[in-house]
């Protein structure tokens, strides 16, 4: 029997759990996230820091179809975290959360893919995730 899940809107057959790395150091952000990947049925992991975004992905291998990626967090910041993890694992895109958009070439400059800033829609953030994402467009 073949599974079905939501994507976005779209019920689509198959495996289409996207495995999301999500770097939030606000607890009500965190929240947040873990309902909407929940309700999207994304499988994610989620760290509270760079370092813990850094070691998630060399644990894995980089392993994952998307990390968003806040900029500004304790430890270690965004910056440097995709800077580590674009030398240390494969190739997966990094979407800049910030509330500070204005740094916008230095996103690109570390190697981030894109960037949403914050406070923003939840379908804007939808938008993105499936624009930076293959496996929903396999599955159109």
């Amino acid at each position: 029997m073949e599974d079905y899940v939501l994507v976005g809107n779209n019920i689509v057959a198959g495996d289409t759990h996207m495995k999301i790395l999500i770097a939030e150091d606000d607890a009500m952000l965190q929240a947040m996230a873990d309902t909407l990947m929940g309700h999207w049925g994304y499988n994610f992991d989620l760290v509270s820091n760079g370092r813990e975004a850094v070691e998630k992905a060399m644990a894995c291998n980089g392993d994952y179809d998307l990390c968003l990626m806040d900029i500004d967090m304790p430890v270690m910041n965004g910056f440097e975290a995709t800077r580590l993890i674009r030398e240390k694992v494969k190739y997966f895109p990094i979407m800049a959360i910030t509330g500070n958009p204005t740094a916008k070439r230095k996103f690109f400059d570390v190697g981030m893919d894109d960037f949403l800033g914050k406070p923003y829609a939840i379908r804007d953030l939808q938008n993105k995730i499936n624009k930076l994402t293959v496996k929903y467009y396999q599955h159109q």
